[in-house]
């Protein structure tokens, strides 16, 4: 994003003095970016087009506090990310609940800016992955990282639930075992925000 900035310049100093149409150009250019980033962390379409307009609805409000020389998608990043927080937030009467998704959705915008060691333990983690057996990997793939449920992955691979429950803890044991313990919480807290 941050080659963009050199763009974005002139658009700010147009949208800062209230010209809608360097308005439109930025959401155009950002618009599949954030929808991108809203649909790895929320569960329903309505909320996530709900959250990407309000973003760039307060964009519109606060235009004329843009900084030009830093671009647009800074300050529409952090909108998006502390709406996602209050959505989650509100989304869960479970204390407990409510934590873990907090903490999920600030970790997954914690690695977008991620460095080279986060890059690392997850290339490291994809290679595991890809070490699984066939059709582990894929019912791994299906409930780890598309978020379906045992038995939505039992009807997609005509299989009994049991079966994609023994695919789970076989696959969940040989990652502990590759990563030893203290590690392997860490991945459980990434693995749903990598792809």
């Amino acid at each position: 994003m941050k080659d963009s900035n050199l763009v974005d310049h002139p658009l700010i100093l147009q949208l800062r003095a209230g010209d809608q149409r360097a308005f439109t150009k930025l959401y155009e250019m950002y618009s599949p970016i954030l929808l991108q980033r809203l649909d790895s962390l929320l569960p329903d379409q309505d909320i996530i087009l709900e959250i990407h307009q309000t973003a760039f609805i307060r964009i519109w409000f606060y235009r004329k506090n843009i900084l030009s020389e830093s671009g647009i998608w800074p300050l529409l990043h952090r909108i998006a990310r502390n709406l996602v927080v209050d959505y989650y937030r509100e989304a869960s009467t479970n204390e407990a609940i409510k934590q873990a998704l907090l903490m999920q959705a600030t970790l997954f915008y914690e690695l977008e800016e991620a460095d080279d060691s986060t890059r690392s333990l997850m290339e490291q983690l994809y290679s595991a992955i890809d070490r699984l057996p066939e059709k582990r990997k894929a019912i791994f793939m299906l409930c780890k990282f598309q978020g379906k449920s045992y038995e939505e992955a039992a009807k997609l691979h005509d299989v009994s639930i049991g079966t994609v429950k023994d695919h789970m803890a076989k696959a969940m044991r040989f990652l502990k075992q590759e990563f030893g313990p203290k590690m392997y919480s860490l991945l459980l807290s990434l693995l749903s925000f990598c792809i």
